[in-house]
C-alpha cells in the first residue's frame, strides 16, 4: 500500500493527525517525565508543584542527602582533628615530662649516688650532711617478677616503686636543706619515713659544751620504670 501525504489527506484526516501526534508526543513526554521524577525523587530546593513529585525508595535525591549527611559527619571529625592534633601533643608533651623525672630501672644505682651527692652538694655555710649508708629495697613479690618479665617481652611496664634506706648525720640546718633538696630535685624523688635521733651533747677539750651530729633515718622513695623494646640502657644513660 503506497505512503499517503499529509496533503493527499482530508481536512478531517488532517486535523486529527495535527492534534493526535502533538497529544501522543506530550503523553510521552509525560510519561518520560514522571518516571524520571520517581528516579530523582523530590528536590528540596524546588518550586514545582507537590502533584509533579514523586518520592521513590532509594531515589537519587535521597541518595544525595544520605550522602550529605555523611560528609557532614566526616567533616565535623576533619574539623577537631588540629584540635585533637594539639591535644596529643600537649599529652606527649606530659608524658616526655614525667619520664624525664622518672629513673630508669636500669637507673637505680644511679640515683643512690644521686642521693648521696645532694649531701655534698649542701653549701657548707648553711650546714653539714654526712651520708653514712644507702640501700636499695623494692617489692620483689612474684607478681612483680612476673610483671617486669611480662613487661620485657610486650614492651614496657608501669612505673615500680623502690625504696632507698638512708641513713645520714649532721646538723639541723644541714638535714633540714637535705630533705628540701631531695623533695625539689628534678628527679622524683620522695621521703616518705623519717626518724631523727638528736646529737648527744658532750664538751671538747676546753671544757666548752659541744652538739654532737643528729643520726636520722629516713627512707627516700621513688619509682623506675622499663620503657621496653629491646635491651635496657646501661647504668648512668639518659632516658
Amino acid at each position: 500500500m503506497a505512503i499517503r501525504s499529509f496533503n493527499d489527506l482530508n481536512k478531517n484526516q488532517q486535523l486529527a493527525v495535527l492534534i493526535g501526534v502533538p497529544v501522543v508526543v506530550a503523553i510521552t513526554l509525560g510519561v518520560l517525565i514522571y518516571r524520571a521524577m520517581g528516579v530523582l525523587g523530590p528536590d528540596p530546593q524546588d518550586h514545582l508543584p507537590g502533584f509533579m513529585h514523586r518520592n521513590l525508595p532509594g531515589n537519587k535525591w535521597e541518595q544525595i542527602n544520605k550522602l550529605d549527611k555523611q560528609i557532614a559527619e566526616k567533616q565535623v571529625i576533619i574539623d577537631r582533628r588540629q584540635k585533637v592534633v594539639d591535644e596529643l601533643n600537649s599529652l606527649e608533651a606530659d608524658i616526655k615530662a614525667g619520664r624525664e623525672r622518672l629513673p630508669l630501672e636500669s637507673e637505680k644505682a644511679e640515683m643512690r649516688l644521686l642521693i648521696e651527692k645532694l649531701a655534698r652538694d649542701i653549701p657548707s655555710d648553711i650546714g653539714t650532711v654526712l651520708v653514712k649508708s644507702v640501700k636499695i629495697t623494692e617489692n620483689a613479690t612474684p607478681a612483680l617478677a612476673a610483671r617486669q618479665a611480662s613487661a620485657s617481652r610486650t614492651g614496657g611496664s608501669k612505673p615500680e616503686q623502690v625504696t632507698y634506706q638512708t641513713e645520714i648525720s649532721g646538723d639541723l640546718n644541714g638535714i633540714i636543706k637535705y630533705v628540701d633538696m631531695i623533695e625539689k630535685n628534678p628527679r622524683f624523688m620522695l621521703v616518705n619515713s623519717f626518724s631523727l635521733t638528736p646529737g648527744k651533747l658532750t664538751t671538747d677539750d676546753e671544757k666548752r659544751p659541744v652538739l654532737l651530729p643528729h643520726e636520722v633515718k629516713m627512707n627516700i622513695i621513688t619509682y623506675v620504670y622499663n620503657p621496653g623494646g629491646g635491651a635496657a640502657p646501661a647504668a648512668g644513660a639518659k632516658p
